[in-house]
């Protein structure tokens, strides 16, 4: 223990002189407590549940970059609050299978350290896929395989995906655990086998870096649909992890017996656990809100049960939807220093409420005010905006475009692809991702966003 604090306290120092004086009082200085050293890992106290996520989400890696710097042993940081102290401690009486309250470790750039049991939130349309989830991940190679989770887009099926792999290497620093989506693994197969110099050796990482793997997950695997190629290496690469007693785990947004897949493929998919995650019901969606206010504002309590029923009860296709209405009136709240009221609520979402209520035309003729509105702002055509053109310029302003569509007005990842020249949705997913993680790491982009939403909202005046 005696080391562990002098580890932390020698990576307090580097933060510090890394990070701003603000950033380093406001998320580490007060971090002064170690609960313990436990399979490599040390854990940290903090104070609450949204110092946790911000520094999981924004600085693990980099706190975890500077422990390898000061040890040879292969070592990381997880972060715990008191009550899964007391969680932990009324646990190591019972030996059932209970992890949904286990703190998030260090993780590979892929993972989401959110995306944990502990961050989902069960209930019935969902809990069978938890509890099966559950299992595999506390029992891998005992359970069928592959487990195979299915459902629409947006109802939680890559955040039960990845919560498999946190809990694998949670208890195990050292698993290879491999995640990857559809689109990705064609992206790989295909520079692997180019014909170049370095197509040996970069056929030979490829087979590595996938058959070396302890648990394999694979999201959107609907995306291998036509080709082919792909299709007979990942069949080849599915019977070699099974033959050696591999996990596999694979989402879709649709049975597999539906896919447009060759039929081998689909019969292996079937051999295993396939899991369908429904939408979530009333109830589900009111708990959802209120466990991911906690990521959202250190005072989650200060909103009003009305305001969350008001959203739990309009925003209903997918836990995507109502993620972004919640974001777009807590944001709106702190913005303006307003109460997080109902009247306020309804306010904040008045553009979201309206656009769910018009047709597929009036949707079209907002998207469009939207794309022209991004593209004057970065003196663009608004052509740019749906080329394939690779160029950083406008791979950049297309990603605000689909940051501003998503946060702003909730429209569907496969509506935004579409209006963006047909691209999926997990592309769009990417792009999202990337503004709303730039927003808190880099000010530019969030004073860009800040000037496109003053610009829409004057239009919207007009």
């Amino acid at each position: 223990m005696d080391n562990a604090e002098k580890l932390w306290q020698a990576v307090k120092e580097k933060l510090e002189a890394c990070y701003s004086k603000q950033v380093f009082e406001d998320t580490f200085q007060q971090i002064n407590k170690i609960y313990h050293v436990h399979n490599n890992y040390i854990y940290l106290i903090v104070s609450n549940q949204f110092i946790k996520y911000k520094i999981e989400k924004f600085y693990l890696e980099q706190m975890n970059q500077f422990l390898c710097e000061l040890i040879e042993e292969k070592m990381g940081f997880k972060l715990i609050l008191e009550e899964e102290i007391k969680q932990e401690e009324e646990k190591k009486s019972s030996v059932a299978l209970n992890v949904a309250d286990k703190p998030s470790p260090i993780r590979s750039r892929k993972l989401k350290p959110e995306y944990t049991f502990n961050n989902f939130v069960t209930g019935e349309a969902n809990r069978e896929a938890f509890t099966f989830a559950l299992q595999v991940a506390g029992s891998l190679h005992v359970t069928s395989n592959p487990l195979y989770l299915f459902g629409d887009v947006g109802l939680g099926k890559t955040h039960l995906m990845m919560s498999i792999g946190h809990y694998v290497l949670d208890n195990n620093i050292n698993a290879n655990v491999v995640y990857t989506t559809a689109q990705q693994f064609v992206e790989d197969f295909y520079n692997a086998k180019s014909k170049n110099q370095r197509s040996t050796e970069a056929a030979a990482q490829f087979n590595d870096y996938y058959r070396s793997a302890d648990l394999l997950l694979v999201d959107d695997i609907q995306f291998l649909s036509g080709k082919t190629a792909s299709q007979e290496e990942f069949f080849k690469l599915f019977e070699d992890l099974f033959e050696n007693n591999k996990q596999i785990v694979i989402t879709s947004d649709r049975p597999a017996s539906e896919l447009d897949l060759m039929s081998r493929l689909k019969s292996r998919f079937s051999w295993g656990l396939p899991v369908d995650i429904k939408k979530p019901n009333l109830e589900l969606r009111k708990a959802i809100l209120k466990k991911k206010l906690q990521f959202l504002i250190e005072t989650p309590e200060n909103v009003s049960d009305e305001a969350l029923s008001y959203i739990a009860e309009n925003f209903t296709e997918s836990i995507r939807e109502l993620e972004g209405a919640l974001r777009k009136f807590v944001y709106t709240c702190v913005a303006f220093n307003q109460e997080f009221s109902l009247e306020n609520a309804k306010l904040s979402l008045s553009s979201l409420n309206r656009e769910k209520t018009s047709d597929a035309e009036g949707n079209t003729v907002e998207i469009e005010r939207i794309k022209n509105v991004v593209a004057n702002y970065f003196n663009i055509t608004s052509k740019d905006l749906v080329s394939t053109s690779r160029k950083q310029n406008l791979v950049y302003a297309r990603d605000v475009l689909v940051y501003i569509l998503r946060n702003n007005y909730s429209f569907p990842l496969k509506k935004i692809g579409d209006f963006l020249g047909g691209k999926d949705h997990s592309t769009i997913a990417h792009s999202f991702d990337k503004i709303e993680n730039g927003i808190e790491k880099d000010s530019n982009i969030k004073q860009d966003i800040l000037n496109i939403n003053k610009k829409i909202e004057k239009m919207n005046d007009l």
